[in-house]
């Protein structure tokens, strides 16, 4: 029986969710504060410049195509995958690591800057296979209650979960040279963390890079979501643009109704959440209705938060799709950010460059730059208006001494920055913290907020829900959801 389902933000896993559920008939309406689908999937557009809003790679497509197949949909016929050969360009202290799709490529890198260590890798390659082939039944398990880690696939997987080890240990069992640690495994700070305190399991995502490869879609990330809207409206979905909810109403534990911001009611069976999990709950429901308890809301640990700078440049640059400029201290650097809860003087930075492989983000012979570097979230009560200006100018001199860039400044065309001050405020991400809630085990699997049980048409998909906050796992969560769904319907 057909249901009507509203789905509040039209982010990848609310869209994703959406594809699914409009594939088998149901009425689903999508309602999204912005005037652009995405979430932080979005596109930005200025001065004829476009931009990619939040993530600019894809690893792990199996999981992009497998959603679209269950849509009978060809990923190919809505975007082009760009293989990125390398997979991007490390600055680690007095070396240039850029490893390669290729395996042999990347062994023969190795040998080059690290003699010794080729061997090495191969070994972390087998191992980290075997631990994903045990680990992808948790990453399309629902964990809905604590009596889920005991079921048998669970149990069968936790030899992989190297529990008590964090990644770095994980990393040293097979690289001795202390920067090569570092190179499989810095993409923990889009997790939000340090890899000192992420748990070893997550050594899959440099293996996942490393075997899968990394994309880069042309257009940017955001033609996926343009994409995944598109296969929503097909089906019949329907997207509502430019439409802040503003109250979630409930009655009998379950939502009956949202109240947007026009003051207009709308009511439906089930409601999927797909806004940021932490804002949704302390501000969209009322403080006395709230479906959990908002003090302990406010304690759970969140990711760190990230300055963002989109330069329109006049000019192409000698650089890869991504670069990453490592501080001399990763460490002290990780634990300023995220145990401190100050600015770093020594900055880590992520470049994106599309221009390398896609012509299609900018004017001809100009490009784009897209720059993140790790900062605190707002529990750190920085004031970055003051910071703004010092921290930009840093990152600018950091930027051309470590490239060997000559005056950048004067190549900018046009510029867009945002803070985590921006991120909460404009952007209704809570504390700012733009990689959600962090992945230690106490906020793994059961314990990350999979089921309210004091809302019964509730589902919760995205960053926040099980498995985790990256691409990939936000489309396996709306697969979960979705299934769970159909349970309680049959």
């Amino acid at each position: 029986m057909s249901k009507k389902i509203i789905i509040i933000g039209a982010g990848p896993g609310g869209l994703a969710s959406a594809m699914l559920l409009t594939e088998q008939g149901h009425d689903v309406h999508i309602y999204e504060k912005a005037a652009e689908i995405g979430g932080r999937t979005a596109l930005l557009k200025q001065d004829g410049f476009s931009f990619d809003l939040g993530p600019t790679a894809l690893n792990m497509p199996n999981v992009l195509t497998a959603l679209f197949a269950d849509c009978n949909r060809n990923i190919q016929d809505y975007i082009k995958l760009v293989s990125l050969d390398p997979l991007y360009s490390l600055y680690i202290e007095d070396i240039i690591f850029s490893p390669s799709a290729d395996q042999d490529r990347t062994k023969r890198e190795i040998a080059s800057l690290f003699p010794g260590e080729e061997e090495h890798y191969d070994r972390f390659m087998h191992d980290n296979a075997k631990k994903m082939i045990y680990l992808l039944p948790l990453w399309q398990e629902p964990f809905s209650s604590l009596w889920s880690v005991f079921r048998l696939r669970t149990l069968r997987a936790l030899p992989s979960l190297t529990l008590g080890n964090h990644l770095i240990d994980e990393l040293a069992k097979y690289f001795e040279d202390k920067r090569l640690r570092l190179a499989f495994s810095f993409e923990t700070k889009f997790l939000g963390m340090s890899p000192w305190e992420t748990p070893g399991a997550f050594s899959v995502i440099p293996f996942a890079e490393h075997y899968f490869g990394i994309f880069h879609i042309v257009g940017g990330i955001n033609r996926l979501t343009h994409a995944m809207s598109e296969i929503v409206q097909e089906n019949g979905g329907t997207i509502h643009l430019n439409q802040r909810v503003q109250q979630i109403n409930t009655a009998a534990k379950k939502i009956t109704s949202i109240t947007l911001e026009n003051g207009e009611t709308v009511e439906g069976d089930y409601f999927f959440l797909n806004a940021d999990y932490a804002y949704t709950m302390s501000h969209l429901f009322s403080q006395t209705k709230a479906p959990v308890s908002l003090k302990k809301l406010d304690k759970k640990k969140y990711s760190c938060s990230g300055f963002a700078m989109y330069l329109g440049l006049d000019t192409t640059l000698p650089l890869n799709v991504h670069t990453v400029l490592f501080p001399s201290d990763f460490r002290i650097h990780m634990d300023e950010i995220m145990r401190q809860q100050i600015i770093p003087e020594d900055l880590s930075i992520h470049l994106t460059y599309p221009a390398a492989v896609d012509k299609t983000v900018a004017p001809r012979n100009m490009s784009t730059l897209r720059i993140l570097v790790p900062v605190p979230n707002n529990d750190s009560k920085i004031n970055w208006e003051q910071e703004r200006s010092a921290l930009r100018q840093l990152i600018l001199k950091t930027i051309e001494k470590k490239l060997d860039f000559v005056d950048l400044e004067s190549h900018i065309l046009t510029e867009k920055i945002i803070t985590p001050h921006d991120w909460e405020k404009d952007y209704h991400i809570f504390k700012g913290a733009i990689f959600n809630l962090t992945h230690q085990l106490s906020q793994l699997g059961p314990f990350r907020p999979n089921k309210i049980p004091a809302i019964k048409n509730m589902k919760i998909v995205g960053g926040a829900s099980h498995p985790a906050n990256s691409l990939p796992f936000i489309l396996e969560s709306a697969n979960i959801v979705v299934r769970q769904f159909n349970k309680e319907i049959t």
